[in-house]
């Protein structure tokens, strides 16, 4: 832009630096031509006074004589013809006209008295007339040279004014532009390092571990700065996300390591109270109200074997067993197993999922437990009921590979900013003790990772979350076949 502003203000410059150099280029060469026809005039009245001096000098003319007052006569009538031919204003063409007469009656005067030889007095009275023609004629080729002289001073006084002008105008133009390159310049550097600095600043709080910072306004610059600092987000963005999978993966291991570990201790100990609590219950003399108590033994015996038995699952998930599915299917079946729970819980589900979208490789079953625990949270989040939008699309990532995305939107009390980080933690629950075991996001995490994928959560209290489950479509992207 400024380098735009800065052209324009040249072009303008040099467009009425042109318009006026032009204008004076046309002054010069009327003034040159006016110079001209002066020096044609005094070429005019030198020949024209030659000749007076011809015919008052020699009384006896030689044909010597003869032929160079003839000569003189001729170059006369040429320079008469010349300033006739010239342009000139109304006035002076008049006056010239009017000369031309009189050199005409005076060529004409000369000729009769070269040609008459008899009579003296006649030829004395052809030369007076012929003498008084030629002072005439001078006189008025003098006057007129008067005026065309003042004429002169006129046009050359404008010329140089003209000159003038457009000196100062290519001077103001100079100076402006050279004063609006510093500003520019001046502006471009600021701007310049405004911009460094905030990719400094960037690049040194990604430096102390801050992999969610981004530089603001990237978005809206769409010059070369814009495309780094929007290079610049993007990678802090897949940074902070591959931090939080491996994170999360590490966190996984390392409690279903922990989980095993457990489950083995523990697991035989609630075997033995198990038998020993049945053979209690089956016992005749213990009284009822300590059978109750027993029995209360047993079920909460059972809940911590179940307990168990999950953390088991977790720590011992297969791989998944891949084959090329369309995703629109899995969440078909999916929805086949939960409307009765939608329609237990007020809920309505929408789906948006197109045909046509590319096929993934998935484990169906697993893929339809990730679906149905994150619907069965969507349940959870709206306790009077609400809206369940389930949405399927591709879309292409910058680093070109093609994924499948999954979202579900609910409309429900939404995720508070301080848990989004701990949601995919292992027993990480905010339902009520008994009614969650806190495993269904971290399986679900754990599931789509090893499909290659990952899941994002956006949420806004009060007004619902979105999970989106991405899963890469192989044979898709730069490196299809």
């Amino acid at each position: 832009m400024s380098f735009v502003l800065l052209l324009s203000i040249f072009l303008v410059g040099s467009v009425i630096a042109v318009l006026y150099i032009t204008k004076t280029t046309a002054r010069m060469d009327r003034l040159i031509l006016l110079h001209q026809v002066e020096i044609l005039r005094e070429d005019l009245i030198i020949h024209i006074q030659t000749v007076q001096s011809q015919i008052t000098r020699s009384k006896v003319r030689t044909g010597g004589e003869v032929d160079v007052l003839i000569a003189h006569v001729q170059e006369m009538d040429k320079v008469m013809d010349s300033c006739v031919g010239c342009h000139h204003t109304p006035e002076l063409t008049q006056g010239l006209l009017a000369m031309r007469d009189m050199a005409s009656d005076y060529k004409t005067s000369i000729s009769r008295m070269v040609t008459t030889s008899s009579n003296p007095q006649h030829i004395a009275q052809i030369e007076q007339r012929t003498r008084y023609l030629g002072q005439e004629l001078i006189a008025m080729t003098q006057g007129m040279a008067f005026t065309a002289n003042i004429r002169l001073q006129q046009k050359t006084q404008e010329t140089m004014a003209t000159i003038r002008e457009v000196k100062i105008i290519l001077m103001v133009t100079l100076l402006i532009g050279f004063l609006l390159a510093v500003v520019i310049i001046v502006l471009l550097v600021r701007s310049l390092n405004q911009r460094l600095d905030r990719l400094l600043e960037a690049t040194r709080r990604i430096a102390r571990g801050d992999l969610q910072h981004r530089i603001e306004g990237s978005d809206h610059e769409e010059d070369e700065f814009g495309e780094l600092a929007a290079a610049f987000n993007t990678m802090t963005q897949n940074l902070h996300r591959s931090q939080r999978q491996l994170l999360q993966g590490a966190k996984l291991a390392a409690i279903g390591e922990l989980a095993t570990n457990i489950a083995y201790e523990v697991n035989n100990p609630l075997t033995g109270v198990l038998g020993y609590t049945g053979l209690l219950l089956k016992a005749d003399d213990i009284p009822a109200e300590r059978k109750e108590h027993l029995r209360t033994i047993e079920r909460e015996t059972l809940r911590a074997r179940e307990t168990l038995k999950n953390l088991l699952d977790f720590s011992r998930r297969k791989p998944p067993r891949m084959v090329m599915t369309d995703i629109s299917d899995i969440i078909d079946d999916t929805l086949a197993l939960v409307r009765g729970q939608a329609k237990a819980a007020r809920v309505e589900i929408k789906t948006e999922c197109n045909a046509g979208l590319p096929l993934v490789a998935a484990d169906p079953d697993e893929m339809k437990q990730v679906f149905v625990n994150l619907i069965n949270n969507a349940f959870f989040a709206m306790t009077s009921g609400g809206t369940l939008t389930i949405r399927c699309k591709s879309e292409t990532e910058e680093t070109g590979r093609t994924m499948v995305v999954v979202s579900l939107s609910d409309t429900g009390h939404g995720i508070p900013e301080d848990h989004l980080d701990k949601i995919f933690d292992p027993f990480f629950t905010t339902r009520p003790d008994g009614e969650g075991t806190g495993l269904g996001l971290s399986i679900s995490f754990m599931v789509v990772q090893n499909h290659g994928g990952r899941i994002e959560v956006e949420s806004t209290v009060g007004q619902g979350s979105t999970f989106r489950v991405y899963l890469p479509a192989p044979g898709e992207g730069p490196d299809k076949a």
